[in-house]
């Protein structure tokens, strides 16, 4: 009785990482931030207290923050270019405190009022929220499982099923966009099963550290299951 006791956590245990699910995202996830961003400065148009002291300055924080959010899709925002990044920004406050006709150039191009009414803010916000939807939803349809021994791609409204044997399948994974990663804590897992040649890449896995992890302890149980 007492040695029964003493073995049932590990079977729980193994029971929780039989099956790992991932469920790659769209890019376009990424621009979470710009809806935010449409939502905040529709409720100031809304509401016309801001814009009423500062005409246009909503419209000129929001094409800031979407065509930063922009450039995070069509780059990637390694740590050297992120460094480098931080390193131009410094220099050009320095720049713009040692010599003022800097700033007054920068100082001039922020000045410039972009109008956008309310109903632009309340578009964009629709549009992107739907989007988004349908992007979530489509990542029921097609994901990957870690399951029984196998490797499966489920892909298709009609559920067809790819299958690669799991066990001693290598896995790797790969952050090089650090803002893809502040945002989705997203990155790129890279699998190969055993007998294939050619690995199988899968981009945009949110909370990439915790997928990797799981997929590792359940590997790690199937090798041992297959030694007793």
């Amino acid at each position: 009785m007492q040695a029964n006791a003493k073995e049932a956590p590990p079977a729980r245990t193994t029971q929780r990482t039989e099956r790992v699910i991932i469920r790659p995202l769209s890019g376009i996830i990424y621009l979470y931030p710009s809806l935010i961003a449409a939502l905040v400065c529709g409720t100031v148009v809304t509401a016309g207290d801001v814009t009423a002291a500062s005409p246009g300055v909503t419209g000129l924080l929001f094409m800031l923050v979407f065509f930063f959010n922009l450039s995070i899709v069509a780059f990637d925002y390694t740590r050297l270019a992120s460094i480098t990044i931080v390193l131009s920004l410094v220099i050009v406050g320095l720049l713009s405190a040692l010599f003022p006709q800097v700033g007054d150039v920068i100082q001039t191009a922020l000045d410039q009022p972009l109008f956008m009414n309310a109903t632009f803010y309340w578009v964009w916000s629709a549009g992107l929220t739907v989007i988004f939807l349908l992007t979530l939803i489509r990542t029921r349809f097609d994901y990957w499982e870690v399951k029984n021994n196998e490797l499966l791609h489920h892909h298709g409204f009609l559920g067809d099923v790819e299958r690669w044997p799991a066990p001693n399948m290598r896995i790797s994974k790969e952050i090089k966009d650090i803002l893809e990663y502040a945002l989705a804590r997203s990155g790129r897992l890279v699998l190969v099963p055993q007998g294939e040649s050619r690995a199988i890449v899968i981009d945009n896995v949110p909370r990439i550290n915790k997928v990797e992890a799981d997929i590792q302890t359940l590997l790690g149980a199937l090798r041992v299951a297959d030694g007793d």
